[in-house]
């Protein structure tokens, strides 16, 4: 039936006006003015290459965006919490951040860590992205988590191809005994032993500093490559093994920038060679700038730099999307519902690294490290195969 507005008394028609406008009005999705964003990284303790910098790529990023957002993109808020690379630290930093500042997104880069806030933020519907890690482990998670990093499988089978191209028979693999490690060693075993290379794998003690035993026993088995996929605590163990004679190629995984490390091993990690990522493994044209505005911000180029470039990409993804919540969810969704859907659509976002796609796992594709040779502390080069 057809509403005639000409029948209707005066006095009623500005009532159903109002009411008609206010009918409008309460169907249109509410303006998202502010976004808060958390971050959990290592800034102090272990491994902090892969928390300091990253962090300060976080914040590069989200300034830029605020920088030029225009009036009808979301403010961005981050804040970042520290977990020391320890797993237990993950879960109560997560509520901390989530109690004071409601977040809606969570970087976070410790693979266990990821693991340990996944109930919370499923009951919360909290968005988690991981800017460092991207393994099975992870894409096993639930539907909130996303992975906008390198292929740790993929990455690290650079050194089980590399070591069956030379022709080595009998290779060690030692390796620090969280996931991250553990999922290089499995990769690069499983490579080994499918192309009939004899390897031993060999998990060490979280605070292992003395490894002299296990490099005795390898010794006397003639193992004619030893990978070390761990921290800075296995710099002793490439110093004991070249004080013991052993001569044999040395390979390791991403962390070899390290200074520590460096140290620890009194330079017998030159030479090592393992999986990396820099500028000209990118974007080389947007990998260089974001070079250049780092340093202008902190006075200096990170020492490592995969691991803010990922930072950055991965960030710079999401606020791709966030910025047009109030122009484009036509659905009256909830933002973290908007947001989910959007990053599952993402297809060949231009970023520094390469053109990102994520799948339908939440896992991403598009980062492919190349392998590396460490020729002096803080420089690695790459290898001419």
């Amino acid at each position: 039936m057809l509403l005639n507005l000409k029948r209707i008394p005066k006095r009623h028609l500005s009532l159903i006006l109002v009411l008609l406008t206010g009918v409008l009005l309460g169907c249109k999705t509410p303006k998202v003015e502010e976004i808060n964003i958390g971050a959990i990284l290592p800034l102090s303790g272990r491994a902090t290459d892969l928390g300091i910098g990253p962090s300060k790529a976080l914040q590069l990023a989200v300034e830029q965006y605020n920088d030029i957002r225009a009036s009808d993109e979301p403010l961005v808020n981050l804040y970042i919490e520290d977990d020391q690379w320890e797993k237990e630290k993950a879960l109560p930093a997560y509520r901390k951040l989530k109690a004071e500042h409601d977040i809606d997104v969570l970087f976070i880069s410790n693979t266990d860590g990821t693991v340990a806030v996944q109930e919370q933020i499923l009951e919360d519907n909290v968005l988690v992205v991981n800017s460092l890690n991207n393994d099975a482990t992870l894409s096993k998670l639930n539907k909130n988590t996303f992975k906008i990093a390198k292929s740790t499988e993929e990455a690290n089978l650079v050194v089980g191809v590399r070591i069956i191209e030379l022709g080595l028979k009998n290779v060690a693999i030692l390796h620090y005994p969280n996931d991250f490690m553990t999922t290089a060693s499995r990769a690069v075993s499983e490579l080994l032993s499918d192309r009939d290379v004899k390897n031993k794998v060999i998990t060490v003690e979280a605070e292992q500093t003395d490894f002299k035993e296990i490099l005795r026993n390898l010794k006397s088995e003639e193992v004619d490559a030893y990978v070390f996929f761990g921290y800075k605590e296995f710099g002793y163990a490439m110093k004991e093994a070249r004080d013991m004679g052993i001569t044999a190629p040395f390979y390791g995984s991403t962390t070899l920038l390290d200074p520590e490390f460096f140290d620890n091993s009194n330079g017998a990690i030159i030479s090592t060679e393992c999986p990396f990522f820099m500028e000209a493994d990118g974007n080389y044209v947007l990998a260089h700038q974001f070079m250049k505005d780092f340093e202008a911000k902190y006075d200096k180029e990170p020492f490592s730099v995969w691991p803010p470039m990922q930072a950055y990409d991965a960030m710079n993804l999401v606020l791709n999307e966030i910025k047009k919540v109030n122009t484009e969810n036509d659905n009256k969704e909830l933002f973290v519902d908007w947001l989910r859907r959007r990053l599952y659509g993402v297809r060949y976002y231009q970023g520094i690294c390469g053109n990102l796609s994520i799948t339908e796992d939440g896992s991403s594709r598009g980062i492919y490290f190349s392998l590396y040779r460490m020729k002096e502390k803080g420089r690695l080069l790459k290898v001419k195969r």
